[in-house]
């Protein structure tokens, strides 16, 4: 079975962290299934393979919308993806859709390439592995900078749910982003592609997935509690809802690099503008 080990994260250049969050790599060790855990970001992604000459053969585009559920991706051994994930809220922007219209979605082939447009013919064609990446990469950043600006009070409102790990009430929000609630809910969904309760969902599912990795000899009482959680069988549902297995069973599954920050500290930046 593939590996939680196949996948790593590369070097993001600090200008495109603001819409870009992460460039990534993914080998797979062996056939199998892959197991992959939503987040609700959108990743553009090449899947390819690469002969002993370091050259490309069989690449595929993807565009993967924002999730609520797990999916099981089928592999063969060195199958190889590289991908952008774009930061919550910005996929849509970047890509030039909207991204609920591809919740729980990948786009493959032809029909991702029919998105991305003249960017595709490069990545189609990219005669190696580094070349490929770097196509990818000039591709993620030109519609970073094209993108039409989501609103700043949309973002922070984004970027505080997320560095609380969904666990911060809708009321708190509102008043910590300036936003009206009921304005707050649709821009979150315009903007994510997830409904609010969804989007906040998911990121408490993330989060205590982090917990309960971190700490392994924390009670799944405690961890239902430190979650965000009213019960320990909310959590119970929640992660069957989100991932397939219950949180006394994990598989094991890639947790991809999305920081999340202290209750405190997010609060902070919130009313500064700083951060």
């Amino acid at each position: 079975m593939p590996q939680v080990t196949d996948y790593r994260e590369l070097p993001t250049p600090a200008p495109d962290l603001a819409r870009i969050e992460a460039l990534w790599s993914f080998v797979a060790s062996s056939d199998g299934e892959h197991l992959v855990l939503p987040d609700g970001r959108m990743d553009l992604i090449v899947r390819f393979r690469a002969g002993g000459d370091g050259q490309v053969t069989g690449t595929t585009v993807l565009v993967a919308g924002p999730a609520q559920r797990a999916a099981r991706v089928v592999v063969c051994a060195q199958d190889r993806f590289f991908g952008v994930r774009f930061r919550a809220g910005w996929g849509g922007a970047c890509l030039g859709v909207d991204p609920a219209s591809l919740r729980d979605t990948t786009l493959r082939g032809a029909a991702a390439e029919q998105l991305i447009g003249a960017d595709a013919q490069r990545l189609c064609t990219a005669p190696t592995g580094g070349a490929l990446r770097e196509a990818l990469i000039d591709c993620a950043r030109r519609r970073s900078r094209q993108a039409v600006a989501v609103p700043r009070e949309t973002t922070l409102a984004i970027d505080l749910l997320h560095h609380t790990g969904g666990r911060l009430g809708q009321a708190e929000l509102a008043a910590a982003s300036g936003i009206a609630p009921r304005s707050l809910r649709r821009r979150i969904a315009a903007a994510v592609g997830l409904p609010y309760k969804v989007f906040a969902s998911v990121l408490r599912f993330q989060r205590t997935l982090r917990l309960l990795a971190r700490h392994p000899t924390l009670s799944l009482g405690q961890a239902a509690l430190e979650g965000g959680y009213s019960d320990q069988a909310h959590m119970t549902r929640e992660f069957r809802r989100h991932g397939g297995f219950t949180p006394g069973t994990r598989p094991p599954a890639v947790l991809v690099g999305m920081p999340m920050g202290d209750l405190a500290e997010t609060f902070k930046r919130g009313r500064t503008g700083t951060g």
